[in-house]
């Protein structure tokens, strides 16, 4: 159940909501590689949010970026709601140890990354064993078929 359902037109929840609990998201985004454009369109972070959205309630939010990203997109992405999280290592060892801490904590029921990169597979794998739903948003060209097929839910980003 998504919160648009579970949320009447006036912003009270329903009843029904209230009898059943929506599933918490932690969002993971990988910043480099899926904020750029494609083709003649800007892959946005509210396109991201969206598709978590209606997975469940998102309680985590956190964007890797590279030490190349601009203070005008940290900026933009704490305005956003996210956790800017700055690298100047491997994002993929630092998204990873995120993913695992969070999942530790047994807050979330679902973790959602958003990511093309195959480097992910094995932390989807981890986290499956868990019991924790992943979910995979990418793009093409370079959507990786693995990680559409090890996520819980994929979603290709348009």
């Amino acid at each position: 159940m998504s919160s648009r359902e579970s949320t009447t037109s006036s912003g009270w929840r329903s009843l029904k909501g209230l009898f059943k609990r929506e599933k918490r998201v932690a969002v993971l985004v990988d910043g480099p590689n899926l904020l750029r454009k494609h083709g003649n369109k800007q892959i946005k972070i509210e396109d991201i949010d969206k598709l978590a959205d209606s997975l469940g309630s998102i309680k985590h939010r956190y964007i890797f970026l590279n030490h190349h990203a601009s203070k005008k997109l940290i900026e933009a992405m704490v305005n956003s709601g996210y956790t800017p999280v700055v690298i100047h290592s491997n994002l993929y060892v630092v998204l990873s140890m995120k993913a695992l801490e969070i999942s530790i904590k047994k807050d979330i029921d679902i973790l959602f990354i958003a990511s093309r990169d195959a480097r992910v597979v094995p932390l989807l794998t981890k986290i499956k064993e868990h019991n924790i739903d992943t979910a995979i948003a990418g793009f093409n060209p370079g959507f990786s078929i693995a990680l559409s097929k090890t996520a819980d839910y994929a979603f290709e980003l348009k």
